[in-house]
């Protein structure tokens, strides 16, 4: 380089010259032009392109708008659906309840069409004993007049004796000569009377044994006919008084409670002054400590105020300044839907709960039901095991008594305990009867339950170990008589027992190691023997 000149000292290339230099700057400018005129045309679709997208969005947000309300009434008429499905189904189990309720009506209906006709005949039989019972007294009454009528004719010999005894003294009187005649013939007249007296006596005893208990009777239904009244009285004066009584004390309570109602508002009344004049201390206070706060004395306040103030005018005044002011904070311009979205969901929750509330009430009445069904048919199912236990247990101990007892009042969680008494022993539990009287217990409590609900077969695992020979013939026979309903499969090394089977099977070991199934029909064996 050097004052007015420079020097390029390079390669010889055309590429590196000065024209191509300027060529390239040339066409780096053309470049450019078009670069920034794409550039303009990039700019404008950026502009479409953000406005389209600001269009998008704002379209994206009325979709999702749209998508909330329709979630919003898709989850309530989910809910709505799954309410009716619940009310359906509730209502077809009501129409099954109903049903069986029905059918437990028509039931009771045959049951007291039974009663009622057993009721008929038990009043036909009671009348049938009442026209015995007339007739009877009939008949009484009957051997009672007889009596009446043998006691006058004794009477009339009495006195016919007695007339005969005055005319022998008059005799005896007269013919003092024929003494030993006629003291012979008194002591005869004497002996007629003395037996005359004993028959008398004997009828007059007869009279009094039959005429006594109608006498009592007669006497005792008049005293109770008397006190009858008496007490019919005695009622009477009694409801009587009662009424009063009842009279006064409503007139007394209606007066108490007027006098209460009035002590309770002055009470009220009271307690008001108390507010207030604790409202108007606390006020007092607060006043006072705000004036002087600004150095300023209550006395000098209260001359200044006019005679015109009016404090309620002024608390208004405040309470609307204090408004206003809190009125001109910041203000939430999406409240409005936030309380609608909220709405929303509150019906939602509302429809929700009353939902649940109703179904928790079906199913507290429901629940009600089963317990009530449960507990009657408990009740009956305990009714007839226990008077099949009490009538199975005598047959199989030969006597005795045994019965269920519950443990509780309460049906559905009360326990069962089972009180058996074979003849001679006066247990309170079945847990102090030895081996075989546990086992014949427990064999009548299981063929009550069978005879309750009949099962196709019972199965019987030595069952007749623990017997005797007496208790094993009693059990045989009552297997035997349960037989015609239900089929027994027992195991058993009892002969008696195998008796009353009707086909044996077992196991035998005729050589060593080798057991087989032997298979007796009992039938088919009598007949062979037989022939």
């Amino acid at each position: 380089m050097g004052y007015g000149w420079i020097k390029v000292i390079g390669e010889t290339d055309a590429k590196t010259g000065v024209l191509q230099r300027e060529k390239d700057l040339r066409l780096f400018k053309e470049e450019q032009i078009s670069l920034q005129a794409q550039v303009v045309v990039s700019e404008e679709q950026l502009e479409s392109a953000e406005t389209f997208l600001k269009s998008a969005e704002q379209q994206r947000e009325l979709l999702q708008a749209q998508d909330k309300e329709y979630s919003a009434e898709l989850s309530l008429k989910t809910a709505e659906f799954s309410a009716h499905s619940a009310r359906t189904e509730e209502q077809q189990q009501r129409l099954q309840k109903v049903s069986a309720e029905m059918d437990d009506i028509n039931s009771q209906l045959l049951e007291n069409t039974d009663t009622c006709e057993e009721a008929g005949m038990i009043k036909e039989q009671a009348e049938m004993a009442l026209e015995d019972l007339e007739e009877t007294q009939y008949q009484l009454e009957q051997k009672n007049d007889l009596l009446q009528s043998a006691l006058e004719q004794s009477n009339q010999q009495l006195n016919d004796c007695r007339h005969q005894h005055h005319a022998l003294q008059a005799k005896i009187a007269s013919l003092k000569s024929s003494e030993a005649l006629t003291e012979k013939q008194i002591e005869r007249i004497k002996t007629q009377i003395e037996q005359g007296q004993e028959r008398i006596n004997v009828l007059n005893s007869k009279l009094q044994q039959t005429s006594e208990p109608m006498g009592d009777k007669h006497e005792e239904l008049l005293s109770l006919l008397e006190q009858k009244a008496e007490l019919e009285m005695a009622l009477s004066t009694n409801r009587e008084q009662h009424n009063e009584l009842e009279t006064k004390i409503t007139q007394y309570a209606e007066l108490f409670s007027v006098l209460q109602q009035g002590v309770e508002q002055k009470k009220e009344l009271l307690d008001s002054i108390r507010f207030e004049q604790q409202e108007s201390r606390i006020r007092q206070q607060t006043v006072t400590e705000q004036l002087q706060e600004f150095n300023v004395n209550a006395s000098d306040v209260i001359k200044t105020i006019s005679e015109h103030a009016n404090e309620p005018q002024w608390k208004l005044k405040v309470d609307e300044l204090a408004v206003a002011i809190s009125r001109l904070g910041s203000i939430n311009l999406t409240a409005i839907d936030e309380y609608k979205t909220q709405k929303q969901r509150m019906d939602f929750l509302n429809t929700q709960h009353a939902d649940l509330t109703d179904a928790l009430a079906v199913l507290e009445e429901a629940i009600v039901k089963i317990d009530n069904e449960s507990r009657q048919r408990f009740k009956q199912t305990f009714d007839k095991i226990n008077t099949g236990l009490q009538a199975k247990f005598p047959k199989l101990f030969g006597g005795g008594r045994a019965y269920l007892s519950l443990m509780s009042d309460d049906l559905l969680e009360s326990g069962v305990n089972i009180i058996a008494q074979p003849p001679g022993k006066r247990n309170s539990s079945v847990h102090l009867l030895s081996g075989g009287e546990k086992a014949l217990t427990a064999v009548a409590l299981v063929f009550s339950i069978f005879e309750l609900n009949p099962a196709p077969f019972c199965l019987l695992d030595e069952v007749d170990a623990p017997l005797d020979e007496a208790n094993v013939r009693r059990f045989s026979e009552m297997v035997k008589e349960m037989s015609e309903s239900v089929q027994f499969l027992y195991i058993s090394h009892n002969k008696v027992t195998m008796e009353i089977a009707h086909q044996l099977a077992g196991v035998t070991m005729k050589e060593p190691g080798v057991s087989r199934m032997v298979a007796v029909d009992i039938q088919e064996a009598v007949k062979m023997a037989e022939s």
